[in-house]
């Protein structure tokens, strides 16, 4: 699997060129199982034109909405329902403080079919971004919420919680407690990746059904384009799982 915010705000306010870099973007997903994507704001049509996994989630139409969606999309070999989604109770920044309010992030979950009987939960997340104080605390409650919803979701099931955490490593231990709440152990620090700080991250468990085992973790290369220029202002990351039904 792979994570990866793909810049996708307007051209002018992305960090990258959406427009030119998301078919590329689309066309180098295909590689992977299952893709999770933050930022498929206003270039969705683009991201999926040379996306050629069977199994996706509907892009964002704007209609005469203000905002550009949550901007969380799942992409699959794997069949899976219409993802559930949910914004965040608490954000912070309208006018500054990379402007989290301005369109209802949060999460997302849906359960991929692995085979016959075998499922498993897949979260999606991008948590607020920057350094202050409120953001700060805007990111703590919302892993408070997110690791509530988690417990009345998925309770006893195995699954991965993945994308843009935006956590710092000053705020290792807000994410410890959401890993304490949830169960959950983080991809990275399983198979020793070296790159702990990263802010996109893979968290995952077992299940009485599903045994969940993270193999190997990276930073998934070839997203670049022509010049060698990164796609995006965030590298994806990938994981290698393998799992067996009990």
């Amino acid at each position: 699997m792979v994570t990866y915010n793909v810049a996708g705000l307007p051209e002018g306010i992305s960090n990258s060129h959406p427009l030119a870099n998301h078919p590329p973007i689309g066309d180098r997903l295909n590689q992977y199982d299952l893709a999770l994507v933050q930022e498929d704001f206003a270039y969705a049509g683009e991201l999926r034109r040379k996306l050629r996994l069977p199994y996706q989630s509907r892009p964002f139409v704007r209609g005469q909405r203000l905002d550009f969606g949550d901007g969380l999309s799942v992409f699959s070999k794997f069949p899976f329902a219409e993802p559930r989604r949910t914004a965040w109770k608490s954000c912070h920044g309208i006018t500054g403080h990379f402007f989290d309010c301005l369109t209802p992030k949060g999460f997302s979950v849906t359960t991929l079919e692995l085979a016959p009987g075998v499922r498993l939960d897949v979260w999606n997340v991008h948590l607020d971004a920057g350094f202050s104080d409120g953001d700060r605390a805007a990111r703590t409650a919302q892993l408070a919420q997110l690791a509530e919803a988690v417990r009345l979701h998925s309770s006893d099931r195995a699954l991965v919680v993945g994308g843009d955490f935006n956590v710092s490593s000053a705020e290792r231990e807000q994410l410890a407690v959401f890993q304490r709440e949830t169960a959950t152990r983080d991809a990275c620090a399983v198979t020793r990746c070296g790159q702990p700080g990263r802010i996109d991250r893979v968290l995952f468990r077992s299940s009485p059904a599903v045994t969940l085992t993270a193999v190997h973790w990276r930073v998934a290369s070839g997203f670049v384009d022509a010049s060698g220029l990164p796609l995006s202002d965030h590298a994806p990351v990938a994981v290698d799982f393998s799992w067996k039904a009990n």
